[in-house]
């Protein structure tokens, strides 16, 4: 029997690497975005009978309660993990004190409710399907995020939720992943982010043991176990991905 995957985020860098793996390990792919398929396009039309793909919008629960409605009676099948990637990075390098409350409450209402109403809506199939959850996180959770203050309160946020929902739901095997940086194409971003990240990431790349930034295939491997039928017991923890550094 296949295994069936619903991708929150499924046009990303790394969510789009990850639908490529797992469509060849045999799952069948629900894909989430929010406008662009430009990464998951081919994918859909190589495997057209596997690969089912909706647009949501993150900001709105309808959205997201009628996506995956959508999505899952189109497809016909039943959900066996979720995997959400999908998050809004805090793009203005800006300390604090120099934010505006409405670019906060967007940080949150994406990256925190926007998580929720996936949770909420998901998690009675995958409560029936004895299923299990990966919410991406960031190593910002432990060490911060200067000049990004709403993007790491919002990450810490979602690591907690996955310590809390471990213990509500038993049924449901849930983790998060907590990457360093990892090594991506930085070329659809605004060229204010791509400073910051470019300079953020050269002076991470010093405190890193293994002198290298985080591979697609690392992230990967790491998934691939959380979903596969050898992890029968890990659940509630936070996995960070740092190479070594903390």
């Amino acid at each position: 029997m296949k295994n069936t995957t619903l991708i929150v985020g499924a046009n990303s860098n790394i969510g789009s690497f990850i639908s490529q793996k797992l469509i060849e390990k045999n799952h069948n792919l629900l894909l989430l975005i929010h406008k662009n398929d430009s990464r998951i396009r081919d994918l859909e039309a190589e495997y057209p009978s596997r690969i089912y793909i909706e647009k949501i919008n993150l900001e709105s629960e309808k959205s997201v309660e009628n996506g995956i409605e959508e999505i899952i009676n189109k497809s016909g099948f039943a959900i066996n993990n979720l995997i959400h990637f999908s998050s809004l990075r805090s793009s203005d390098s800006k300390k604090l004190s120099e934010t505006n409350s409405e670019f906060w409450e967007k940080i949150i209402k994406v990256n925190l409710l926007g998580t929720y109403y996936i949770l909420k809506k998901t998690i009675p199939y995958l409560r029936e399907s004895q299923g299990k959850i990966i919410l991406f996180s960031s190593n910002v959770t432990r060490i911060g995020l200067p000049n990004g203050s709403a993007y790491s309160a919002s990450k810490a946020a979602i690591s907690n939720l996955v310590r809390t929902l471990a213990q509500e739901e038993p049924n449901i095997l849930i983790n998060a992943i907590s990457p360093g940086p990892v090594k991506i194409d930085n070329s659809q971003f605004p060229e204010e982010y791509v400073k910051f990240r470019q300079k953020y990431y050269s002076e991470k790349l010093n405190s890193i043991p293994l002198k290298r930034l985080a591979s697609f295939e690392d992230v990967f491997g790491l998934v691939n176990f959380l979903i596969s039928e050898e992890n029968k017991y890990i659940t509630g923890e936070e996995f960070f991905l740092t190479g070594g550094s903390l």
